[in-house]
Order: C-alpha cells, then structure tokens, then sequence
C-alpha cells in the first residue's frame, strides 16, 4: 500500500508541476514578467523537490533558466537542482528533457562569464533541434548564442543566428521574444555602423514591449538609445536616456547587473561632457594667446565656470562608477568590473593622476585575461598605452630614462591592435590603432608617415561614424601628425597662423624657398628634375639656391 500510495503521490506532484511551469511559459511568451515571479516564490518548495524521476524535469529546469534570464533571482536554486542530473545519469531522459537540461546549463555558464563552454551547450541544442520540432527552444538558443558571440566580439555571426531566431520566433506567433531579439539585433547593426537602422528597430520592438512589464528588456532599450545618442555626440540626450533605464532597473532588486551598467555608461556621457569643456576651455586660452579676444575679463570667468563644470562632471562620474563597481563585484561580474576599472582609469588620467590610471588599467587587464575577454583586455591596453605616453611626455620617473616610457606606451599600443583584430568590433581597432599612432609621434619616436598610416585606418574603420569623441581624437592626431612632420620653424608658424609682422608676398617667398630646397634634397640636388616637379625654370630654381648659399661652388 505505501509503494501504491508513493506512485499516487509522485503521479500529484507530477501533475502539479507540468501544470506549474506550462503557466510560467505561458507568462513567459507574453512576457508578464512580475506575475511570473511572484508565482515562482509561491512555489519554491515544489521547484525545490525536482528530481531525476519526475516528469518533464529537464523541461522544467529548462524553463526556471528562462526565468532567470529575465530577472528572477533564484540564489543558486538553478544550480542545485541541475547537480543532481549527472552526466550518468542522463542517458535514460527522454530528448526534449535532455535538450533543456542543456539549455539551463547554458544559462549557468553564462552567469559564470564562460562563454565558450554556454556555446558549446547552445550548439548541442540547435544541432538537437530538428530531432525535437520545438521551435521555442531553437528561439532561445538562439538569442542566447547570438550574446555570447556579441560578448565575444563576433558581430557578424551574432547577427546571422539573431536574424535565424526572429525568423522562427515570428513564424512560431513568438512575438514578444521576437522583439526582445530585435533589441539585440538592433544593437548589432549599431556596432556595425547603421544607427538609423538600429534606432527604427529599437522603436518597433519598444512598441510591441511597452504593454508588458519586461523591465530588462525596455530598459535596455533606453539604454541603447543613450548608446547611439553618445556616438552622435549629444552627451545630455544619452544621459537623459541612461537616466530612463536606470528608472526601469530600479523597479526590480534582481535588476542589479543592468543598474551597475547603466550607471557605468552615464558616468561616460559625463566624462564626455567634461572633455567637450575642457576642448572650449583650451580654445578660450588659444584666442587670448593670439589677441583674438578682447574682452579678457569676461574669458576668464567663463573659464573658471566651465572648469568648475567639467571638475564636477567628472566627479559625478566617479561617484556613479563607485557605485556599479560595487555591485558588479558584489555579484562577482567579471567584464562589469573591469569596464569600470577602464572608464576610472581613463578618469584619472583626465585629472592627471598617471598612479591610479595606471593602477586601474592594470586591474582592468588582469580581469579580462581571466576570461580570456579581448574586447576589455584591449581597452585596458589602449589606456596603459596613454598613460605610459602621458608618463614619457611629462618627463616623470624621476632619474629613469623617460624612453622608457615612450617603448612602453609602444608596446602596449601595439599589442592593443593585436587584440581589436581578434574582435569584429570596428571602433576598438579605430582606438587601437589611433593609440598607436599617438605614440608614434611621440617626442621620442616621431615617426610621422607610420603615424598617418595607423590615423589612416583609424579613419576607414570609423567610415561615417564622425560626431563623437573618438572622431575628435583622429582629428588630433592628424594635427599632431602635421606639427611633428614640420622641421622648418617658419613652417611651424604658419601652420600656427603666426606670421610675425611679415607680409603675405615675403611669407610666399620664404615658402618658395623652403619648398626648392626640400625638392632638391629630394630629387639627388639635380636642378632639373626639380624644374620639373615643380614646373618652374631651371633659371629659377639656380637662382634660388643660390640665394640659400647651396650653388655657391656653381655660382
């Protein structure tokens, strides 16, 4: 009678359960986020006591990875239950309890930040897919493959397997989870340089989401559009737009991850708000140095405004990397971490504190290379590469040979365009290789034509991608390009504007002259072929040479 009255009792809870998470995939396709939840704390206990053995396990684990992927917090719940399905112990489940068991350890993966081992339980799953005629697991295998490939900077993968997945989700009447792919798509095509594009998505996916209470995905979606709006330059509209995200992250305790990132992306729309008043603060001090302004007085109070500003800007900013960086160790995100280790050093380095930039980076790097992650590890590289260059041209070190320093922010530079070149992330090589070329310009290397070679594929690899602040950097390193590229003090100058109390015919024959000499030293000092180059008479060209005492012997 006990063995009847135990088969009876398993035979309830089996029903109890299939009825149980058929409702929470139901919640779950209309994306009714916090009746979810609260029906998963009302049955903790029955979620708790699944086992080999009991109908539709694996299904069901399947489904509480679902869950956690949009917000509930199941402190490891998730991770005990899928320990008592060993490996050994899995040749006798049925497939699609197999196909999900897989799924949930994809998500557990995930969480860990290993990428490679969540893909490799994604792949088992799209491969197992055709065997199961289940079009939602291939769905979410495919959003979750999609991430992974965009975390590990492969853009145009991630998008082919995003595009796949919203094909079969609208095809399966998914529509929900198909705008939540959208969002991800969006963000891709982002990256990959069409944020029109990506803004219409971003739009049409918000609009079919803003009936549900799916806080992740809409705040997201905020999110993203801070993004497009900081690429723009229209740093106040990100901000205004991160501050809408971080409303939605805060509507939920488990939201804690997507709070720390959106508070790191504000306190970077602030940091770039403080070098657009730095930029007109050193502008304001240019003009007063050429006389241009005449009303120094009122300049200077402007200044001292804008300084207050952009010193306030940037310790706001810190404030707010504070605090995402105590929540990304708290639920120990390595990426997360380190993104603020980036962006704080890159603070630092704004202020001038070389110690805890250099400080930062390093933390930064070390993190990344416990995941293997090449996008923060070259992020890391760039700003080691700043500081060292920041450390050589400040002469620092106090008795150490400051070329030290210059090879440094070289080979950290460097090896920052190895890394990018393993991502598809085409404005981290524009940074990377902007980087390098700021060291090779340096007071110590000056190797101008290198330079312009790597500002050249800084600038293909940014295409039309021009309004924000790593366009402005190309554009200084053209300018520093330019000026180390002039040996001639007079040509310096007048690349300057300063011509002295010279007239523009004497200012055009000094550069006659300059131009004449340099052709001849080019040209093996054969005065016809510089009559030639320049299409002017040999007689000229004699004659200006001489006048620089270079033909006296001929003369």
């Amino acid at each position: 009678m006990d063995t009847i009255a135990h088969k009876v009792e398993r035979r309830r809870i089996n029903m109890e359960s299939q009825h149980l998470f058929e409702e929470l995939r139901t919640l779950l396709r209309a994306r009714s986020i916090s009746a979810g939840i609260e029906l998963l704390d009302e049955r903790r206990e029955d979620i708790a006591a699944i086992a080999p053995g009991y109908a539709e396990a694996g299904q069901a684990l399947g489904c509480l990875a679902q869950w956690l992927d949009v917000g509930y917090e199941d402190r490891g719940l998730l991770g005990e239950l899928v320990q008592r399905f060993p490996k050994n112990r899995r040749r006798d489940l049925p497939l699609a309890d197999y196909v999900y068991l897989r799924l949930a350890e994809a998500v557990l993966a995930m969480r860990r930040e290993e990428l490679m081992t969540a893909l490799g339980h994604l792949e088992t799953v799209l491969a197992l897919r055709g065997e199961l005629g289940d079009a939602e697991v291939e769905v979410i295998a495919s959003l979750w493959k999609a991430r992974c490939l965009r975390k590990a900077g492969d853009y145009d993968q991630a998008l082919s397997v995003t595009r796949r997945g919203i094909a079969v989700a609208l095809q399966a009447d998914l529509r929900h989870v198909a705008a939540v792919m959208r969002t991800l798509e969006s963000w891709i095509l982002f990256q990959n340089g069409s944020p029109k594009e990506a803004v219409s998505i971003l739009q049409e996916a918000e609009a079919v989401l803003r009936e549900t209470d799916d806080f992740i995905t809409l705040g997201n979606i905020q999110s993203a559009y801070g993004r497009i709006a900081l690429r723009e330059g229209r740093y106040d509209h990100a901000m205004q737009y991160f501050e809408a995200s971080i409303d939605y992250f805060h509507k939920r305790p488990s939201l804690q991850g997507y709070l720390a990132r959106s508070l790191t992306n504000i306190a970077q729309a602030k940091r770039f708000l403080s070098l657009q008043l730095r930029r007109s603060i050193d502008a304001q001090r240019e003009r007063q140095r050429s006389g241009q302004s005449r009303n120094g007085q009122l300049i200077s109070s402007d200044k001292a405004s804008q300084l207050e500003r952009m010193y306030e800007l940037l310790h706001k900013a810190q404030t707010d990397l504070a605090q995402a960086d105590a929540i990304y160790k708290r639920i120990g995100n390595h990426h997360g971490a380190g993104n603020v280790d980036v962006n704080l050093a890159q603070i630092y380095l704004d202020l001038g504190n070389l110690d805890k930039a250099e400080e930062r980076a390093r933390e930064a790097f070390d993190l990344a290379a416990t995941k293997a992650d090449h996008l923060l590890m070259c992020r890391a590289r760039i700003v080691q590469a700043m500081v060292a260059d920041a450390r050589f041209e400040e002469q620092m070190g106090e008795g150490d040979d400051p070329s030290r320093f210059a090879q440094l922010a070289h080979d950290c530079a460097k090896e920052a365009v190895d890394l990018g070149e393993r991502t598809e992330s085409r404005r981290l090589l524009a940074q990377a290789h902007l980087c390098h070329g700021m060291t090779l310009v340096n007071g110590f290397f000056v190797n101008t034509e290198a330079a312009r070679a790597c500002c050249d594929r800084a600038e293909a690899y940014l295409g039309n991608d021009r309004h924000d602040a790593l366009w402005q950097e190309v554009e200084i390193l053209r300018a520093r390009i330019l000026h180390a590229g002039v040996e001639d003090p007079n040509l310096r100058a007048w690349s300057q504007g300063v011509v002295g109390d010279k007239s523009l015919q004497q200012v055009v024959g000094d550069f006659e002259e300059m131009l004449i000499r340099k052709v001849w030293e080019h040209e093996g000092r054969k005065v016809s072929r510089v009559a030639h180059r320049l299409a002017v008479s040999p007689k000229k060209v004699r004659r200006v040479l001489r006048h620089l005492g270079l033909l006296v012997e001929q003369a």
